[in-house]
């Protein structure tokens, strides 16, 4: 299951990005007009027995324009095996990614606390979400929200535009809902920070779920952080695990964050 929604993921990548660079070792998707959105500027590594000194060594040829190193694991075990060992060198960490699929019978009838909208319909919330990702004082707080922003635009305009909000009213929440090939991805979850535990982002998920219902979607899944606490709020919706992917990251080592 894991690996079919990795691939719709990265058929969404490959729409998106801006370069694919084929590599014998991987793939290197690339945006370098969005250079501080590091999610669409990274490496897939689907070669299995590397050393993590070779995976860096890529990393810095491949993303040599670019301040940030991000880096995926295709295969789960390779994955598990260099995630310690890059966390280990100065500068590294090594993310977890967790694959949740939907269980249909655990869905909530949609109810009058969400709405659909476009992007441009939420763009202000979207801006202000992404702005509660950062630090308030970052260097480069707006131009990275610009560019994170800019990929919200790619990936609407690839996959259906497809936003929920909620309340309906005066929106605090929002998600969106990728579409393609027979599958949904709940995606860009998040809830300002003086609304959180009024129950909107449960409101927006549920939306974006009956939404993929009614779509026919066989799959619906989102991915969440292996160690954050969303992960639970997403069990109970009905998501249950199936798979992870490894993700190894250097933030710019001048200084700046993105």
């Amino acid at each position: 299951m894991r690996d079919r929604l990795l691939e719709f993921e990265l058929s969404l990548d490959h729409e998106t990005s801006e370069e694919v660079v084929e590599h014998p070792w991987g793939r290197a998707f690339l945006s370098p007009a969005l250079p501080l959105a590091w999610d669409t500027n990274w490496l897939l590594i689907e070669r299995p027995g590397m050393e993590v000194e070779e995976v860096v060594a890529v990393a810095d040829e491949a993303l040599a324009g670019f301040g940030h190193r991000a880096i995926a694991i295709r295969e789960e075990s390779e994955g598990a095996r260099l995630a310690p060992e890059i966390a280990a060198l100065p500068g590294w960490e090594s993310d977890t990614h967790l694959y949740m699929s939907w269980e249909r019978p655990h869905l909530s009838p949609a109810d009058d606390e969400s709405a659909e909208t476009g992007l441009t319909g939420c763009e202000g919330l979207r801006r202000e979400l992404i702005r509660t990702e950062f630090p308030a004082d970052m260097d480069d707080l707006e131009e990275t929200t610009d560019q994170l922003l800019e990929m919200n635009r790619r990936f609407s305009a690839a996959s259906g535009d497809r936003w929920f909000v909620a309340p309906p009213a005066h929106p605090e929440s929002a998600c969106c809902l990728l579409s393609g090939e027979g599958i949904g991805q709940v995606e860009d979850v998040g809830t300002l920070p003086a609304a959180r535990g009024r129950g909107y982002a449960q409101a927006v998920i549920g939306a974006a779920l009956a939404a993929s219902l009614e779509a026919g979607h066989e799959t619906t899944f989102l991915v969440a952080d292996a160690e954050d606490w969303p992960r639970l709020m997403y069990a109970k919706l009905g998501f249950e695990p199936c798979g992870v992917l490894h993700v190894l990251r250097r933030g710019p080592t001048d200084g700046t964050s993105a």
